[in-house]
C-alpha cells in the first residue's frame, strides 16, 4: 500500500502472513482440529516460547470456526479498504473475561509488544493486528478480477499475487485481442473479396 523502498519483512512476519492467508483460503473447509493447529501455529510464530492455548478451549461452541469466519470477514473488509475491527466475540457464562489491551516491554525480542486479555481469541486477533501493521508497507491486493487476494509483494510494481494470476490475465488479454470484432470481420471479408476481384 506504500512504495517498495522499505526493507522486506522478516522471515517470521512472512511465515505468519502465509499462515494467516492459509487460514483465510482453506479455513472454512478444514475440520476443527486443523483449524486449531493453524491458529496455534500462527500464535507460535508470532510469539515464540509462549504456551499455546489448550485444544479443549477451541472445541467448545465452535470457537475455532468463529475465529476463522471473523478473520475472513475482517480481511475482506481490509481488502475493500474498510476497517478491520476486532470482532465482538461471544462470551461464555463460564468465561466472563472482558477484553483488555495494553503494551509491555518484551525483553526476549528487545521491543514493545501488545498485551492484554488471556482469552486465546483476543490474543489471536491482537497478534493478527500486529502482523498486518508490521507488513503493511508490502501489502497489496491482487488486481485480477476473480482473485482480489491480499499478498506481500516481491517487487514494487507487482500487481498480481502469483505467477498463475498474472498468466491468467495475460491469456485473457491475448484471447480478447484475437477475437474478431464484427466490424473488423466485415472489413477483412471486404478486403478478401476486393483482392479476389483484382486477381480476375
Amino acid at each position: 500500500m506504500t512504495s517498495g523502498k522499505a526493507p522486506r519483512p522478516k522471515t517470521d512476519a512472512q511465515m505468519g502472513f502465509d499462515l494467516l492467508m492459509e487460514l483465510y483460503d482453506r479455513g472454512q473447509t478444514l475440520d476443527t482440529k486443523s483449524q486449531v493447529e493453524l491458529v496455534n501455529k500462527f500464535l507460535a510464530v508470532r510469539e515464540p516460547g509462549r504456551q499455546v492455548p489448550r485444544w479443549g478451549f477451541f472445541l467448545k461452541a465452535n470457537r475455532a470456526e468463529r475465529i476463522v469466519n471473523a478473520l475472513r470477514e475482517g480481511l475482506d473488509d481490509l481488502r475493500d479498504r474498510k476497517p478491520f475491527i476486532r470482532p465482538a466475540l461471544a462470551i461464555d457464562i463460564t468465561n466472563v473475561e472482558t477484553f483488555q489491551d495494553g503494551i509491555v516491554w518484551d525483553q526476549l525480542h528487545g521491543r514493545v509488544a501488545r498485551t492484554g486479555s488471556r482469552d486465546p481469541r483476543h490474543l489471536f486477533f491482537t497478534r493478527v493486528f500486529e502482523l498486518l501493521t508490521e507488513v503493511a508497507p508490502w501489502l497489496h491486493v491482487c488486481q485480477r478480477e476473480g482473485c482480489r487476494r491480499l499478498f506481500l509483494f516481491q517487487r514494487p510494481k507487482q500487481i498480481y499475487c502469483s505467477d498463475s494470476c498474472a498468466q491468467r490475465v495475460r491469456m485473457a488479454r491475448f484471447l480478447k485481442q484475437r477475437e474478431p470484432t464484427p466490424s473488423a470481420y466485415r472489413q477483412s471479408r471486404r478486403d478478401y473479396a476486393q483482392r479476389r476481384a483484382r486477381k480476375k
